[in-house]
């Protein structure tokens, strides 16, 4: 007990950095509080004016396969907007055309397309957009995708390719479906409260890691100072109780943390269906969070670190895995390859829970207990991995110093 008391009075002496990863988390909390009904406006704004102006769309376009179903795809797009064509640029350049807005869209046309199709195999084209989750993206997509079914119809009953293309053509430029998509689309983002609290605890595990990894951490490094180790060990107590005090320290910080933020979750957007249906799921996703990063922190504080070298530590994880893992930047805008490699790193797991349960997350994650559990036992595995090598390292570390 008394080693779980000296724990909080180096809280204390630390305070200063304990209290700057607080503001830090308090002001971008308002941040998101204030500009939310802003940025909920603009999008619906954004819908508005789209739906007026449907058909300047400018659509990069890459044809693998030249067939006559594939040019039917390109006109369909011309009576949409403008068609580029591109059959050089890579994943990566294309997902910045898009974040960037410089083109609307992003579509592909498989090899072999025209003839899978008519020999009755499931194939689907390429589709990327800029805004995934958009009454535009919708739309667009429905359209292209009748127009393939209603030519797959036709070639069933006989007609040749070419004229199969050409009545599809003109079946589906005459239905557009754009405007009951966007309406669709506005009644997704009318609640600024969710998406305000989606925001907040999907930066969770950034603001966190900020708050035990860079401050509880000093106050961990600080209690093992030599002059502090000296004593413990002078005293009639065993080394192994200051490991288990300082998690204990560490649980209650982290216990605090999520306390807050499930306080701030029901009491400011409880009435949204984020909240309302799957609140349990984000408070459990808070403390399988906080646990893991509980972990990095013990980890990061087995080495003898000054406040300079842990603060580049926690800067340079912490970033990276943010924009690696769709944290600071929408995760279905990044690489197959980038998507594939973040299914390695913690903050993936976190975020995919938030982005299942978040219906306008643009992820469209379909919602089940099973994969709820996997995400957040993906998470505490990641926790006792890092708990054990830490353990380890002060095992090591004990042993040279006998």
């Amino acid at each position: 007990m008394q080693l779980y008391k000296n724990f909080f009075k180096l809280v204390k002496a630390n305070r200063i950095s304990v209290t700057i990863a607080v503001i830090i988390m308090v002001v971008y909390a308002v941040s998101m509080i204030i500009s939310a009904p802003y940025i909920i406006d603009k999008n619906e704004a954004s819908a508005e004016e789209k739906s007026a102006d449907y058909k300047n769309l400018v659509v990069i376009f890459r044809d693998n396969d030249g067939s006559e179903l594939s040019n039917g795809v390109r006109k369909l797009i011309e009576s949409y907007g403008s068609v580029e064509e591109d059959t050089t640029s890579s994943e990566e350049s294309i997902n910045d055309i898009l974040y960037f807005s410089i083109a609307d869209f992003y579509i592909e046309v498989p090899e072999n397309f025209q003839a899978r199709i008519d020999a009755g195999e499931k194939v689907e084209l390429t589709y990327s957009s800029h805004s995934q989750i958009s009454g535009k993206t919708f739309s667009f997509v429905n359209d292209i995708d009748s127009f393939v079914n209603i030519y797959r119809n036709y070639r069933a009953m006989g007609m040749e390719s070419a004229s199969s293309v050409g009545k599809a053509l003109s079946t589906t430029i005459s239905e557009v479906t754009f405007g009951v998509v966007t309406e669709k689309k506005e009644s997704l983002h009318t609640d600024a409260r969710e998406y305000a609290t989606y925001m907040i605890l999907n930066y969770f595990c950034f603001v966190c890691l900020w708050v035990l990894g860079m401050s509880v951490a000093a106050v961990i490094i600080a209690g093992n100072r030599k002059e502090i180790a000296q004593r413990i060990d002078a005293s009639p107590i065993r080394p192994g109780k200051k490991t288990w005090a300082q998690m204990g320290g560490l649980m209650t910080c982290a216990a605090f943390l999520v306390i807050i933020y499930t306080i701030f979750g029901f009491v400011y957007a409880g009435s949204s269906d984020m909240m309302s249906k799957y609140g349990w799921v984000a408070v459990l996703n808070l403390i399988t969070t906080t646990f893991y990063i509980c972990g990095f922190t013990l980890l990061v504080s087995s080495f003898r670190l000054n406040n300079g070298t842990l603060s580049l530590i926690c800067n340079s994880v912490g970033l990276s895995m943010s924009f690696l893992c769709g944290i600071f930047v929408p995760f279905y805008l990044m690489s197959s390859s980038v998507q594939t490699f973040a299914h390695f790193l913690p903050f993936f797991w976190s975020g995919k829970v938030l982005n299942t349960i978040y219906a306008g997350s643009g992820m469209n994650y379909t919602f089940s207990v099973g994969n709820i559990f996997a995400s957040l036992g993906v998470q505490i595995l990641f926790g006792l991995v890092f708990i054990m090598i830490s353990m380890i390292i002060k095992k090591v570390r004990q042993g040279k110093a006998a």
